[in-house]
């Protein structure tokens, strides 16, 4: 954080059950990031007035592979980048933005899909804290008319598929 500004104030409440379906296909390959993200208020003692938080679990239930450590880092920067948006580059609140879950593509995820997924979800994260509602499905292709899918760790119904 620069010293030349005065730190923003914490997050008004806990934003959580951010759900970014961002879905793009016109060529192979696509640009394919599912996201689920909770921000909290970053604590006083905390330093900066932005921080990322990987709670992801250790495997993709639909890849059985992790999330490859470039799309959290991409997902952090693109949030990171949405959060300074406001005018002299000064985020509205200081928050930790907590990447709780996510499902990625062999060949449609990349790098830019999860910076979109990114910059998505703090938009949202910061929509919900200054018009006081609660979250909604967000992304190119994000199902507004569906409830929010559970996150992949959560078990699913038995016989049912995720969809992407």
């Amino acid at each position: 954080m620069s010293t030349d500004h005065e730190r923003p104030p914490p997050l008004p409440r806990p934003v959580t059950g951010v759900y970014v379906r961002h879905v793009e296909q016109s060529a192979c390959p696509g640009s394919f990031a599912m996201v689920w993200v909770d921000a909290e208020p970053l604590p006083e003692e905390a330093s900066g007035d932005f921080a990322f938080v990987d709670d992801l679990p250790p495997t993709c239930r639909y890849t059985g592979e992790p999330l490859p450590r470039e799309f959290a880092e991409a997902f952090a920067e693109g949030a990171r980048e949405a959060w300074r948006e406001r005018e002299e580059g000064l985020p509205a609140f200081a928050a930790r933005v907590v990447l709780r879950d996510a499902v990625w593509h062999w060949t449609d995820s990349n790098v830019r899909s999860f910076q979109v997924a990114g910059r998505l979800a703090a938009r949202e994260i910061l929509s919900c804290a200054a018009e006081g509602r609660e979250p909604r499905a967000v992304g190119h292709s994000a199902r507004r008319d569906r409830p929010t899918p559970p996150m992949p760790r959560t078990p699913p119904p038995s016989g049912t598929a995720p969809s992407a």
